[in-house]
Formats: structure tokens, sequence, C-alpha cells
């Protein structure tokens, strides 16, 4: 199935989330009029949570982007680990 959410986070900014699931993500877009630094930093949260249950709880989603932004030595301005993962799951239910 496809997913597409929009929606503005409490930390004033923007976050899109287009994605293919099933059973499990298997491919993630995150866009959105946030800051990440450096510019790769999106991709690898992306690619990061391909392969995770479908079903896996808000926590968990933002654990895995949290983990992520701390292993790449990365900065995400003007949204959270939490306002990502919200928005995914707003995806996978519209």
């Amino acid at each position: 199935m496809d997913g597409f959410a929009e929606q503005k986070v409490p930390e004033g900014k923007l976050v899109g989330v287009r994605l293919r699931y099933g059973k499990t993500i298997e491919k993630v877009l995150i866009t959105g009029d946030f800051f990440a630094y450096p510019e790769n930093a999106v991709y690898r949260i992306e690619t990061a949570l391909e392969g995770m249950p479908s079903n896996s709880k808000a926590g968990a989603i933002a654990e895995r982007i949290a983990e992520v932004v701390k292993v790449e030595g990365a900065e995400l301005i003007g949204v959270t680990p939490e306002a990502i993962a919200d928005t995914i799951l707003k995806a996978m239910t519209e």
C-alpha cells in the first residue's frame, strides 16, 4: 500500500511523508521545510526505517530516528524524531 501525510508539527515546520508499506515499511520519503545537517541525514533516516514492521508504535519509530541522528552526528532543526514518527503513522492510517 502507499501512504501520504503532511502536517505542521509543534516546532512550527511542515513535515511530509510518502511511503510504501505492507507488513514492513518498504520505502519512505521524508520532506518538509525543516532543516537537517548534514544534508544526507534525512536519507540515512529513510533507509534506517525501511524494514521496520508497519505496526510499530510511534515510540519505536522515533527511537530509530533518534538513533540515526546520534550515530550520524546529525542535527534536525525545526522537527523532532517524534514529529516525524507521528507523520509516518498518519501516512499509514489515511
